[in-house]
């Protein structure tokens, strides 16, 4: 197979060095790799690549995951818990609709139309 005819090798952490024009950079590594490969060989290149790639989420996402249930069990919460939280507390209704008891407000945010045109809004306040 041809796309064993290259390889590059990227150390992790690589050492410090200073440029002094006689070094190449990785993109002119890279570049001249493109520039020397065949159709073949960039098509294989393409296709590693993006097996790499999607090995690489999946290894993320189990870190993530990972991340996620340690930080939920820590706040005494699952994960879908902390996926479904807004931070925000619903607010106990202090007014219903009589036409339809389904619809109801907090008192808190825009006055629904239902109680604009109430001609009388505390005839609408439930009882506590």
């Amino acid at each position: 197979m041809l796309y064993n005819y290259f390889t590059v090798s990227i150390p992790l952490f690589p050492k410090p060095t200073i440029n002094d024009g006689t070094q190449k950079t990785m993109s002119e590594t890279i570049s001249d790799i493109l520039d020397s490969s065949s159709i073949e060989q960039l098509n294989s290149l393409i296709k590693k690549a993006q097996e790499e790639i999607e090995r690489k989420k999946v290894d993320e996402i189990q870190v993530t995951r990972h991340r996620w249930i340690e930080q939920a069990t820590t706040l005494g919460m699952s994960p879908e818990e902390i996926l479904k939280y807004t931070g925000r507390r619903k607010g106990k209704p202090k007014y219903r609709n009589p036409n339809n008891p389904e619809q109801t407000w907090t008192g808190r945010g825009k006055r629904p139309n239902w109680l604009k045109d109430a001609p009388d809004p505390e005839a609408y306040r439930i009882p506590e």
